[in-house]
């Protein structure tokens, strides 16, 4: 299915590019929606930058673009967030942890907190200094969550998290966890998601179907180090572009059909927006399918070469390993396995006699 939104890693990698806006001021801010999705645009002046249009899509990306839709009636969202935010400066922009949250430190006359939630349906919310929700673009309530004014802000509770884990914790999430196979352990318990988790293990050289307990400590360490690459990859990233991924460093294996300058500019190619045929995951699943049955085939076509060529060997000796069999079976009438072992042994062809399995093995 074509990429709609971004993985933990890939909002890290976003951020990292993203630094230069930081010390810029905002000068305006648009809002338009359509049925259920929003889509928030901030313009902007970075220093040694000019002008910026930042695009930001809750539940799924954020980005630089240069198109700029037809402007509407504004929201009362976007009034108010104009009211705080028009002319204010980014102090700091950062993630929180390793959760798809961007957040924004905004200085005008006092301080504010701009989060945008790139999780689930997203948000985005607009806090005072002391994190208390001033207006929220959708109001929710959770179990464990409000998110509605003049309520605190709280984050969802976290995983642990994939930036500042160590070996030993890495080695301890694994040995406990009772996901069924490795890649989907570092795609849920660690939140890397499926991409980067199965990238993780390819190069780490170690198979995506693996038990996690059964993972031993130097394999751990491998998958370690290689996410620490991937940590530093991600501190310049670039904008890989595959069939159904765009990705902020080339995937092992894989060759990118278009590689953009920057990562920003290859997220702005995707179209959350776009509507996807129901049959396209149909299709999707039966192609998968299909590629897994020819696999099957061709595997099953050497094995019929190789055992056709095991038969006619077989036959162009039939008479040497028949006598041979006769041999065998006289002996077995009046002697035990390890007295056959020591006979048979006398004659060249015999290469092995399994003692325990009562085989033979002749070399033809």
């Amino acid at each position: 299915m074509p990429k709609k939104s971004l993985a933990s890693l890939e909002v890290a990698a976003l951020i990292n590019e993203l630094q230069f806006l930081v010390q810029g001021k905002i000068s305006q801010l648009y809002h338009h929606w359509e049925g259920d999705f929003d889509e928030l645009l901030l313009q902007l002046h970075a220093p040694g930058k000019g002008k910026q249009l930042l695009k930001i899509i809750p539940g799924k990306l954020a980005c630089i673009t240069t198109h700029k839709e037809t402007a509407v009636k504004p929201s009362g969202f976007t009034m108010l967030l104009r009211k705080y935010l028009d002319n204010a400066i980014i102090r700091a922009l950062y993630q929180k942890d390793a959760e798809r949250i961007m957040i924004f430190e905004l200085e005008k006359e006092s301080n504010y907190f701009l989060i945008i939630e790139l999780f689930s349906k997203g948000n985005v919310i607009l806090t005072d200094k002391n994190n208390i929700i001033i207006r929220a673009l959708e109001e929710r309530v959770w179990k464990d969550r409000t998110i509605k004014a003049k309520e605190p802000y709280v984050y969802p509770p976290s995983p642990l998290n994939w930036k500042t884990i160590t070996e030993k914790q890495l080695y301890e999430l694994l040995q406990q966890s009772q996901k069924r196979n490795l890649a989907t352990a570092l795609a849920t318990d660690l939140g890397l998601g499926g991409v980067y988790a199965e990238e993780l293990c390819l190069v780490a050289g170690i198979h995506k179907d693996t038990l996690p307990p059964a993972l031993k400590s130097n394999e751990a360490g491998a998958l370690f180090q290689t996410l620490r690459s991937f940590i530093q990859k991600i501190k310049n990233p670039r904008g890989y572009m595959y069939l159904e991924q765009v990705t902020p460093f080339p995937l092992q294996g894989q060759t990118p059909s278009e590689v953009k300058q920057t990562y920003t500019e290859a997220i702005d190619t995707l179209n959350p927006s776009r509507k996807v045929s129901p049959y396209h995951q149909r299709i999707k699943s039966i192609e998968h399918m299909v590629m897994e049955q020819q696999e099957a085939i061709a595997k099953q076509e050497e094995l019929i070469i190789l055992n056709t060529a095991k038969g006619e060997r077989i036959y162009e000796k039939y008479a040497p390993l028949h006598k041979m069999l006769e041999i065998v079976k006289q002996l077995r009438k009046n002697k035990d396995w390890k007295d056959i072992a020591v006979e048979l042994g006398k004659e060249k062809k015999i290469k092995k006699v399994d003692l325990k399995n009562k085989k033979v093995v002749i070399e033809l």
